[in-house]
């Protein structure tokens, strides 16, 4: 982790020599009718890519948020080149102002992401816009059986990090 915090992020510099965010001639659509891969992943693999329970709490509210009644998760989105998401979320502080959310899945994994809110350009952990989208891709909508409201709140589970075993 000490190494990744020194690092930039590749995909938010991919996106910006590629001009990605000025594409205006995408075809949006809601994520579940997207025609890209995403890994089936548990909640704890998906907390040790995330790194942050507050992070955590915060992507529990833009689930909710972006949550139908009949549980569909209402974001859209768009794939570039068949293995970058890119998806839109609105801000929670702002009425008028959107974030653009990206994420690179690679050979069954996520590879990379980035988001234009202030704190998604970290390679440590991932922003609540990030985390919300990958709790559903890549777990929420594979349990088809099991009802919930959002994320789980992992940090009820941990009293001290440096006492949890991988």
């Amino acid at each position: 982790m000490l190494y990744l915090s020194g690092q930039n992020n590749d995909l938010q510099q991919f996106i910006s020599d590629n001009d990605i965010e000025k594409i205006t001639n995408a075809s949006w659509k809601p994520v579940d009718e997207l025609d890209i891969y995403c890994p089936i992943m548990t909640e704890d693999e998906l907390r040790c890519l995330i790194l942050g329970v507050y992070t955590v709490k915060l992507a529990a509210s833009y689930t909710q948020e972006h949550m139908s009644s009949d549980g569909i998760y209402s974001i859209h989105g768009y794939v570039h080149n068949r293995s970058l998401l890119c998806l839109k979320f609105k801000s929670r502080h702002v009425f008028r102002k959107q974030y653009w959310s990206y994420i690179r899945f690679k050979e069954g994994s996520v590879g990379a992401w980035f988001c234009s809110c202030p704190v998604g350009a970290r390679v440590v952990g991932t922003c609540a816009h990030v985390t919300s989208a990958l709790w559903y891709l890549c777990f929420r909508r594979h349990q088809a059986d099991q009802l919930s409201d959002g994320p789980r709140n992992w940090a009820a589970d941990i009293s001290d990090a440096a006492n949890v075993s991988y």
